[in-house]
């Protein structure tokens, strides 16, 4: 049996046949497209802030001061007076960074070797009643650290403990100088500036002060004591070493 078709049949039939083909290619571009995507998302990698880790270093500087001596005794012919000392020192420090955005907290300790000195020269015409020197031999600080990092630069302060260990010689009412080794405590505060010249290895140039308040010492003979006090300002150029400084996390 033959079945005719009227004109407007035909073409709706026509029509469908045109578009089948396109609806079934639009899954499978839609598949392509999603698989693009997959592939082309990567982890974003965020390396770890610039100032985190551990660091070791070393550094060497300049320091001036002074000690004031107070003689209730007036075994020095006078009951006060003052000795300026000056000198260089060389050392080591170790110390860690925590970086919170800009803001960079830590805590440091360094060991300095010094040949920071003074003296009162010896007087020939008044032996008895003059020469002393002070010198210090070795000096260290332990201290937190607050800084503000401006990417590569990192501008902090710091404050803490410090000690030192202080060699008088007198040469006051004795034939043979009289040798004392003193070690003092003391407070420490300072700021520094720090560059980072690579991701790992930073450069600093930094100012402290350090103070010893008064301790009796009998620097005249073992009865009568004198009251010594110590201040000093330290310039020191260092570098340090930090571990970790380019650790990087990854991120999806």
């Amino acid at each position: 049996m033959t079945i005719s078709l009227s004109r407007s049949a035909r073409r709706f039939l026509s029509c469908v046949a045109a578009v089948t083909p396109l609806l079934a290619a639009m899954p499978l571009t839609a598949a392509s497209a999603n698989a693009a995507d997959m592939t082309v998302k990567a982890p974003v990698v965020a390396p770890v802030p610039l100032w985190n880790g551990f660091y070791i270093g070393a550094h060497g500087g300049y320091g001036m001061g002074s000690s004031r001596l107070v003689d209730p005794s007036f075994a020095f012919a006078q009951d006060r007076f003052t000795m300026d000392t000056k000198g260089a020192l060389a050392g080591a420090q170790v110390g860690a960074n925590w970086q919170f955005d800009n803001i960079v907290v830590g805590a440091e300790l360094d060991l300095s070797w010094a040949s920071i000195k003074g003296n009162r020269p010896f007087d020939p015409a008044n032996p008895i009643l003059s020469g002393l020197s002070v010198s210090y031999q070795a000096m260290a600080t332990g201290t937190g650290r607050i800084g503000y990092a401006f990417d590569n630069v990192l501008a902090y302060a710091k404050g803490g403990v410090a000690w030192a260990n202080v060699a008088y010689q007198a040469y006051v009412g004795t034939v043979a100088p009289l040798d004392v080794n003193h070690q003092r405590t003391g407070l420490t505060g300072g700021v520094g500036l720090e560059y980072a010249l690579t991701s790992n290895l930073s450069a600093r140039l930094e100012y402290d002060y350090l103070y010893f308040g008064p301790a009796a010492i009998a620097l005249s003979t073992r009865i009568s004591t004198q009251n010594v006090d110590h201040d000093l300002h330290l310039v020191k150029l260092g570098v340090n070493y930090r571990f970790n400084g380019d650790a990087i996390v990854a991120r999806y």
